[in-house]
């Protein structure tokens, strides 16, 4: 008995020391044929599925010979640790069994990535032809996949796993019914799948171009408007004529020599003083008259009676003047229609008396200038040089000549 004790023993102690070299070679095999586990945000190792799927169907019954799509979406585990590869070849449409059901066609979408999984799918057009099958739930054939969980265990070595297999979900077709004996809900359901992005994706570059070519198409219409606007405006005038300033340009310096005389005024009213009044008062009648004013290029002399110097901006200095006299100013406020506006008639009033009492002080036989009479026909002529001014200010004009052609154009 005492040699085979000994054996024994010995051979006891040498498996001692055996086993837990075994066991350490073994153990990272076998942890990659269980669940991986990735980190969390703690650091903590937890357990996630390597693969999940899910069926859906774009009607709840069909017609004998109906067509549908049943879509196939499934996600698997895939990050730098590990990676979950499943078997594909199994799952096209030309591969792909679903007795009674017949596959028609199938499409494979484009497939779409995450920080941790990869998501397919594939869409399978059926149809049924069996008729016995009216009026029951028919069940889409059991499917599986198979797929390997491979892990990484340094930079240039990684861990091939065994070849596992995966159960697809359970799925249902009623044929001639609204909902399937195992149905949760009779909510209908959607139709998207991953096709749908990448077609709306490419339907939005497409518009995208469009609008661009638009705004350009727009942008050299406009271009070529301002071109030809500007080319229509632009007038030829013979030598020494300035070029058009504007009403509203002109009834401006009509309102700053008004003022400047006003202030000069306050130590007494002089010959000087009356003309440049009265020439600004008529310059201002005839702007309200409708009759062309007098433009001159300024050549460094003096103005003269009646004309006044205007200086646009960036343009070279001009000289103004209006040949408008109390009579002409009292026969057309005597022709005024009843329906023309109170501030035009008010401002035709104000110019006939102001230019009725500075033509008086300025033609008189005997200089005499009464300060009140002057004074308040000076602040008529400003009333009504700002009534005008207000009423030519850019777009007033503009709005008027589109009323009067809507007019013309219906006659």
């Amino acid at each position: 008995m005492r040699p085979f004790i000994i054996r024994f023993i010995a051979v006891g102690s040498l498996a001692a020391l055996l086993i837990p070299g075994v066991v350490r070679s073994v153990s990272p095999a076998l942890s990659a044929q269980t669940a991986p586990a990735t980190p969390t945000d703690s650091g903590k190792m937890v357990e996630v599925d390597p693969i999940r799927c899910w069926w859906k169907t774009s009607v709840g019954s069909v017609h004998v010979g109906q067509q549908f799509t049943l879509t196939l979406t499934c996600a698997v585990l895939q990050n730098d640790s590990v990676q979950v590869v499943p078997d594909e070849s199994r799952l096209g449409p030309a591969a792909m069994t679903m007795t009674p059901f017949e596959v028609v066609s199938g499409t494979h979408p484009a497939d779409l990535y995450t920080a941790d999984r990869r998501f397919f799918q594939y869409d399978y057009v059926l149809r049924i032809i069996n008729p016995d099958l009216i009026g029951k739930d028919t069940r889409i054939p059991d499917q599986i996949i198979h797929y390997r969980v491979n892990s990484k265990v340094s930079q240039n070595a990684s861990i091939i796993g065994k070849d596992n297999i995966y159960d697809l979900p359970i799925i249902w077709m009623r044929i001639l019914s609204l909902v399937p004996v195992d149905a949760t809900d009779i909510r209908d359901s959607g139709s998207e799948s991953f096709a749908i992005p990448e077609s709306l994706l490419f339907r939005a570059n497409v518009f995208e171009i469009v609008a661009a070519a638009a705004a350009a198409l727009g942008a050299l219409f406009l271009l070529l408007a301002f071109v030809r606007l500007f080319l229509r405006t632009r007038k030829t005038r013979k030598a020494g004529v300035a070029r058009g300033v504007g009403e509203a340009g002109i009834l401006r310096q009509v309102a700053r020599e008004l003022s400047s005389v006003q202030r000069d005024s306050a130590g007494g009213w002089d010959t000087d003083l009356v003309g440049r009044a009265l020439g600004a008062t008529r310059v201002a009648a005839t702007i309200a008259l409708g009759r062309p004013v007098g433009e001159a290029m300024h050549a460094g002399e003096a103005n003269g009676e009646g004309r006044m110097l205007v200086t646009p901006f960036r343009r070279k200095a001009a000289v103004i003047s209006g040949g408008i006299t109390t009579n002409q100013v009292t026969k057309r406020l005597n022709a005024l229609p009843d329906a023309t506006p109170p501030a035009t008639r008010r401002a035709l009033e104000d110019l006939q008396a102001a230019l009725a009492a500075l033509t008086t002080a300025h033609y008189a036989r005997v200089a005499a200038f009464e300060r009140t009479t002057l004074d308040e026909a000076v602040e008529k002529a400003s009333a009504a040089t700002s009534a005008l001014r207000s009423d030519r200010m850019w777009p007033k004009p503009m709005v008027r000549r589109w009323i009067r052609r809507e007019p013309a154009a219906a006659r």
